[in-house]
């Protein structure tokens, strides 16, 4: 081994010697076919029975529990590596399968378990191989997301990360794969919230468009039961609320200003509902909670309500500059605050008077800058 650093290829190749073969695996051969750089490469095994595995790799640290999986350093990065596997619905839920990994098991096999036919690809690390017994390079290049088979509404996830894909990579979803996924609806109400959150958190960072993740899932009425505050909201405030998320999508790729700009349509009591029932990241709900209640209140300006304002966002997780930029992006007919703020300046030579102490020096500062927005709104 060169520097005794693993390489991919000689991991392949120790595989290899002793009766096995090693793939890539899922999202890094879809998003290769992509032109997208993989975040994580994983690792499919054929094959070889743990025993072995483990003495060929003593320093691989096993993480599975219902089958084999392990981290081992490939290339100097920790990867997941696990063992082909099958498996068949015995219960509910994603935790409702029974799984085998046993050697016969080929690789098409394993790759018939997975969701969609994009993510259901593998390449073999030592030939460079391609295995795509489901067209998904084919469906690649149509854009669009079809189940890999009939088992697809086994796991009720799948249906939520059928949501979040069509979000991230803009892909249409076939017909058949639309109802695979309302048949999961029953059994998606009992699943973690926070995976759900997960998620969404997925979609809120990488979606050029997150607003289609809660349009599939409307489409395939599961809004109802993964994120009902959205599924409660009236005709034209989910297309207003959507169109703002889009919006405000195409000016940053900040989750928190993403989920914030909800904060437009949902109300503080409805975004506290939604926080008490799948405990939302603290600064996402906060700063929504200040969208809402902010652009509420600047409806009306007056030069009070504008210090008040810039006042209050010095404390909390929304900046000005980041309000500026959701009041910007969705076009609302509010006025920008950061020039309002670099205003708020006493007059040159002006100081505050010596005889202020303590409240008095913030009332009359407050005052000051009350009559410099007023200057500065009668000069716009």
């Amino acid at each position: 081994m060169s520097d005794n650093v693993l390489t991919e290829r000689e991991f392949a190749k120790i595989i290899a010697e002793n009766g096995g073969r090693v793939f890539r695996v899922g999202g890094c051969v879809r998003d290769s076919f992509m032109g997208i750089t993989p975040k994580d490469i994983d690792f499919s095994v054929v094959g070889m029975v743990k025993k072995n595995f483990k003495m060929l790799f003593p320093k691989a640290e096993e993480c599975g529990k219902s089958f084999p999986v392990f981290r081992l350093a490939i290339d100097g990065i920790k990867r997941e590596v696990a063992f082909a596997r099958t498996e068949w619905k015995v219960g509910s839920g994603y935790k409702g399968f029974r799984v085998s990994a046993k050697p016969k098991i080929t690789i098409e096999e394993d790759l018939f378990r997975r969701d969609t036919t994009v993510n259901s690809m593998a390449q073999d690390s030592l030939t460079g191989e391609i295995i795509d017994p489901f067209q998904g390079q084919e469906d690649i290049r149509a854009k669009v997301l079809r189940a890999t088979s009939q088992h697809f509404s086994d796991d009720p996830m799948r249906a939520l990360r059928l949501a979040g894909q069509s979000a991230r990579f803009g892909f249409a979803i076939d017909p058949a794969t639309l109802l695979f996924a309302r048949d999961v609806k029953e059994e998606l109400i009992h699943e973690p919230v926070e995976r759900m959150i997960a998620e969404l958190g997925k979609v809120l960072a990488e979606a050029s468009e997150p607003g289609r993740f809660f349009k599939v899932l409307a489409e395939t009425q599961l809004l109802e039961v993964t994120f009902q505050e959205i599924a409660e909201l009236s005709v034209d405030d989910f297309e207003k609320a959507m169109a703002g998320l889009n919006l405000v999508a195409k000016a940053t790729s900040s989750s928190k200003l993403r989920f914030a700009s909800l904060g437009l349509v949902m109300d503080q009591m409805r975004l506290a509902r939604w926080n008490q029932r799948m405990t939302l990241p603290g600064d996402w709900l906060d700063a929504a909670l200040r969208v809402n209640q902010i652009s509420g209140f600047l409806e009306e300006i007056t030069p009070e309500k504008i210090v008040d304002t810039i006042g209050n966002l010095r404390r909390g997780s929304l900046k000005i500059e980041e309000l500026d930029l959701i009041i910007t992006a969705a076009k609302l007919k509010i006025l920008t605050l950061g020039p309002l703020k670099a205003a708020m300046v006493l007059p040159q030579g002006e100081g505050v008077p010596k005889t202020l102490q303590g409240k008095e020096i913030g009332e009359w500062l407050r005052k000051k800058h009350i009559e410099a927005i007023a200057k500065q709104l009668n000069s716009n």
